[in-house]
């Protein structure tokens, strides 16, 4: 069996095009996304869509949330007036209907394959007054910190994404797998999981797109991207 996993799309259409047109893809016994369609790039209503077509699991991510339901009042706290224009305007472009698509996603996924457990999410869920959001990202992304976060889930694989940088690491018991953006940065990321009886081998891969192409249609629209984050490749 094939899997393969990809997170934060972030509206850029470019990269999931990209994604869908490779082998690894087209070949996938099954597809999972991790979450933020929205968010990033100015392309989100096409990634929604898109994605809703796609024969895959889907998951909502903390981006997709803010953009089609609200920010949590804890979470508002430390948004920079940057993001905030950003999410006004996402909420303004995103329509009603897609918004309901996203607010149908599941927030986790867990699969039994060959005498493991695999959980998939977009990051650790927390509850504030039944208010849902991801817990706080941590200022020292290393092993223990992640480790900690997961400290409750008994899986034996765990894949998130949320945080862009792409990478792998083991508590001697877990492997844990932070898949990476495939759209806030050219080559985006994702993983493929090939599950043979026994036999577990994980790859984590990349696929070049024009991020120059999706660069220049924020610019167009005069849409308030961050530019310290999606950067133009010469």
């Amino acid at each position: 069996m094939k899997i393969l996993v990809f997170s934060d799309v972030h509206g850029n259409l470019s990269a999931l095009k990209a994604l869908l047109e490779t082998t690894e893809c087209k070949t996938a016994d099954k597809v999972i996304f991790l979450g933020d369609a929205c968010i990033g790039c100015s392309r989100p209503n096409e990634c929604i869509e898109l994605i809703d077509k796609l024969d895959c699991e889907k998951i909502v991510g903390n981006n997709d949330l803010y953009v089609c339901d609200h920010v949590p009042h804890v979470d508002m706290l430390e948004f920079t007036e940057e993001k905030l224009e950003m999410l006004k305007y996402m909420q303004d472009i995103v329509t009603d209907k897609n918004k309901q698509i996203v607010l149908s996603w599941k927030k986790d996924l867990t699969l039994e394959l060959a005498g493991k457990t695999f959980y998939f999410t977009h990051y650790p869920w927390e509850y504030f007054d039944n208010d849902a959001n991801v817990i706080d990202t941590p200022a020292k992304k290393n092993f223990d910190t992640r480790i900690k976060m997961f400290a409750g889930n008994k899986a034996d694989y765990i894949f998130f994404g949320h945080e862009h940088r792409e990478n792998h690491f083991t508590d001697g018991y877990k492997y844990f797998y932070c898949v990476g953006t495939l759209g806030l940065k050219s080559p985006g990321y994702y993983i493929v999981i090939n599950v043979d009886n026994s036999l577990i081998s994980i790859d984590e891969k990349c696929v070049d797109f024009d991020i120059n192409y999706e660069i220049d249609l924020m610019d167009k629209a005069g849409y308030p991207y961050e530019k310290s984050k999606i950067k133009r490749k010469i």
